[in-house]
């Protein structure tokens, strides 16, 4: 007998009913293998049906639509800017802290 699995169920939005088609398995016998269909065989095919709850196609565009401020490219610009001005400040400090020294305020740096 062949078995065919049918996944229903109720989107959490809308409520209402669907069956995932994109889900269904159809498990052949080995009599259909060998006819070359689902189903041709003596005993038919077995249906079961399996609860399966999830948001429908339309309301799963309404909630993944973009639709509002969700930071964007300004935020994260703004924040590199910030981050690279932190950078800069500190190694101007450091790099006045070691010129200003006196141990190394007369030496060049080797260049081969």
């Amino acid at each position: 007998m062949c078995r065919l699995v049918v996944f229903k169920g109720t989107c959490p939005h809308c409520s209402k009913n669907f069956t995932w088609e994109e889900l269904n398995q159809e498990l052949s016998c080995l009599e259909a293998k060998n006819n070359g269909a689902f189903g041709m065989c003596n005993a038919g095919a077995s249906v079961d049906e399996k609860d399966h709850d999830q948001e429908c196609d339309a309301c799963a565009a309404e909630l993944y639509a973009d639709e509002g401020y969700d930071g964007g490219m300004d935020d994260e610009i703004e924040v590199l800017e910030v981050a690279s001005a932190g950078w800069d400040g500190n190694k101007k400090q450091t790099s006045d802290e070691d010129q200003g020294g006196g141990k190394h305020k007369n030496k060049k740096q080797r260049v081969s």
